[in-house]
This record gives structure tokens, sequence and C-alpha cells, in this order.
């Protein structure tokens, strides 16, 4: 499990992006989420991050059409791939040696969580072995770190729905702006909030 001293010690190394909704993600053409892939690597590679973690704010599930069919456009653009979680299906993204983008489009952190466990089980997981390193690597798979920094496109006083063990260690940023608005300057404005904090892991924004 990475600790807290671990995190002083790596600096920036994950961040989680949590912004839009499954809905607004479907409407965006396949040139509008190269864009915002870059962008995402732009400004989270700025302080040399590895990870960035996208998660929708709010919002209903993909039903299983909409969910192949936002699989179908994903899977299209160029370097994404596929990649099966236990709790379902994520796409990551990388260009070049530039931070691995993790897009994960369910917007409930309660049920991405309880699939975990469930998964687990059916594999037949011995109970008495699942602790905080087990469930820390299968919930944020791929990504192999906690959470340093969790920027927030929304209000400030309003966590949102797709996250749960997200918010453990992590520090809050929330940027109320809509999703359409997100650019790469917000994320390293986010960032440069982020390293002018004394780290209280897991402490909303002042």
């Amino acid at each position: 499990m990475t600790t807290s001293v671990d995190l002083q010690q790596n600096g920036l190394d994950h961040v989680v992006v949590s912004a839009g909704t499954p809905a607004e993600w479907l409407e965006m053409a396949q040139d509008d989420w190269m864009s915002r892939l870059k962008a995402l690597a732009k400004g989270a590679g700025v302080e040399g991050a590895h990870w960035v973690t996208l998660l929708p704010h709010h919002g209903d599930e993909f039903t299983s059409s909409e969910f192949e069919q936002y699989t179908k456009m994903m899977s299209a653009l160029p370097d994404m791939k596929t990649v099966d979680a236990l709790h379902g299906t994520r796409f990551v993204w990388q260009k070049g040696e530039g931070p691995r983008i993790i897009v994960d489009p369910r917007p409930d952190g309660h049920g991405r969580f309880a699939s975990t466990i469930e998964a687990l089980r059916v594999k037949g997981v011995d109970p008495d072995s699942v602790d905080e390193v087990l469930l820390s690597d299968a919930i944020l798979f791929p990504a192999v770190q906690e959470p340093d920094l969790v920027v927030v496109m929304g209000p400030a006083n309003l966590i949102p729905d797709s996250m749960v063990w997200e918010l453990a260690y992590s520090e809050l940023v929330f940027i109320d702006l809509s999703w359409w608005e997100f650019d790469a300057s917000h994320l390293e404005l986010a960032i440069d909030d982020f390293n002018r904090r004394h780290r209280r892991f897991g402490g909303l924004d002042s």
C-alpha cells in the first residue's frame, strides 16, 4: 500500500480528474476526445505525473447499447487500448513517453468498489487475504499508485459520485467549470495549487 510518507517522497505521480457525465462523454466526437486526452497529458506532464485517471463527475450508467457505441468509438482512437479491470472495462491512452491516461466511464464509485469485491469472491480469493493493497491494486488498475491529487470539475460543495477509494490519500482541488470548458491550463493551475499546499492526505480544499 502506498503510504503518506511514500507520497511525500514521490511527489505528484497520479492525478484523478472527475468531470462531466457519461451522456456528455458519449456526445463527443473522436477528434474532441483526442484533443481532451492530449490536454490531460499536457497538463499532468508538466510535473512529470505518470498516470491520469479520468472519471465522470456524476450521471447515469451507460445502457448496453450506449456502452457498445462508446467502446467502439474509444477503441478506434490512435494509441488507445482497452483493459479489463475487475470492476469493468477501462480505456488507456498514451502518446510517446507521456503520462498514461485511464478513462473509466462508470459514474458510480460505490458500484465500482462493490463490483471489485464481488469479482474477488467469484475468483475464489480468500476473504482473509483481502487487504488495502489488494483492493487498491484492483480498483486503481492499471495505475500502480494511489492518487496524489483529485481535480473536480464542479462546485466545491459536491463530492463526485464516481469516487470512493480514490479520495483516501488525495488532495482535492475544485474547478467550477463545465466539462466542455476544461483544458490543459486548468489542470496546470490545479497542479500549481497542489504544489503550494502542505499535504493533508485527503483534506478538502480550503
